[in-house]
């Protein structure tokens, strides 16, 4: 499953690339990125991992090691992280910098429930405030993690629904009689005690329920409104899902699951600023939401992060430079990623924290 995630992207993101080269030769080539001002403010450092070193190591900021970390959530001081290609769920303490793993055993992919429990390429996480959720993507599963009953126990690992022996499927059920394919982005909507999943393998939003009712779809594939979503962020009644195969931004209701494009034109890609269609994007895969209405995006194969304005659509770099990869620190575009997969806004400091996936590292935006 490492190999076939790691494929998938590239054969995903070629499948993007070429229309857009036919499109170049016959003389219609993207126009440049704009340089926007303000962007100079975001500064840019690394909080833990070293840029490309892959490992499992635990330990304080450089002294820790990640491999292919992906989703990201904030919960009591801690940014919890899904450490992909280890198979494990990782605790980053936002005060001292210390990373240790909670969950799973370093390459050691299952499906396991009791100690010490397995989990298969995850790459999704959300919190009710209480309790993780997890897109365990390898195994087709949405995982719980409870908090450790007492200092020094372990997080209890629990499956919320999926089929118990990983095989993929677009079922709806409770609990092991629904099924997924490859769900990749996971969010929680606190006023109807409700997870949103991007079933991304079967091009469609499911709703699953914490209450143990049953899963259900809110977006099917049979509409194609839906290439295959990634990350999602959820405000206001709304799901917010950046669509990767579609290089677009939308918008979905959680009643009635209508669905809008925000920002980004449908399979064009591209890194241009501007408002609505006409800002481009290239297969972005993480998206966050503030409270003030913007939201942020993790445009991936641009190597950038992005702010759109919900009421507008009005889309900025923040930082990175468009299609150049790197892991310099610094201010806006002096600032490099490579490939960032994930990220989340921080309330308590304003900060942004992304997952910069191929430079193995968690950064933060300032």
């Amino acid at each position: 499953m490492r190999i076939a995630n790691l494929t998938r992207r590239l054969i995903l993101g070629f499948t993007l690339i070429l229309p857009c080269a036919a499109v170049v030769l016959d003389g219609c080539a993207m126009p440049a990125a704009t340089t926007v001002a303000g962007s100079a403010t975001k500064i840019v450092s690394t909080v833990a991992g070293q840029a490309g070193t892959r490992g499992n190591t635990d330990g304080t900021g450089s002294g820790a090691t990640f491999y292919f970390p992906a989703g990201l959530v904030i919960l009591n001081g801690n940014l919890y992280i899904c450490d992909s290609f280890n198979s494990t769920i990782r605790q980053l303490n936002l005060s001292t910098a210390a990373v240790t793993t909670i969950a799973g055993g370093a390459g050691q992919a299952g499906n396991f429930q009791s100690a010490p429990a397995y989990f298969y390429n995850p790459e999704g996480i959300t919190t009710d405030g209480t309790n993780l959720y997890v897109a365990d993507s390898g195994n087709n599963m949405i995982r719980m993690l409870a908090p450790p009953s007492s200092p020094g126990a372990s997080w209890i690992v629990s499956t919320v629904a999926g089929s118990p022996n990983g095989q993929p499927g677009n079922s709806d059920g409770v609990g092991a009689n629904a099924s997924f394919n490859n769900p990749l982005g996971i969010c929680y909507d606190s006023a109807n005690n409700t997870l949103y999943v991007a079933d991304s393998g079967n091009s469609a939003i499911r709703a699953v329920p914490t209450n143990g009712t049953s899963t259900s779809t809110l977006v099917s594939p049979a509409t194609g409104a839906l290439t295959w979503p990634e990350g999602m962020a959820y405000s206001g009644g709304n799901l917010y899902v950046v669509d990767s195969g579609n290089c677009t931004v939308l918008q979905v209701t959680v009643l009635g699951g209508a669905v809008t494009v925000i920002a980004g034109q449908v399979g064009v890609k591209g890194d241009v600023d501007g408002t609505g269609s006409a800002a481009s994007f290239d297969w972005p895969e993480g998206v966050t939401v503030d409270a003030s209405g913007n939201l942020y995006v993790a445009d991936t194969l641009n190597s950038t992060i992005r702010q759109v304005v919900i009421g507008t659509g009005a889309v900025m770099t923040l930082a990175g430079r468009g299609g150049t990869t790197g892991s310099a620190n610094g201010a806006g575009n002096v600032a490099t990623f490579n490939n960032p997969m994930r990220l989340v806004f921080d309330p308590g400091s304003s900060n942004l924290y992304v997952a910069d996936t191929y430079n193995e590292t968690i950064r933060q935006i300032h």
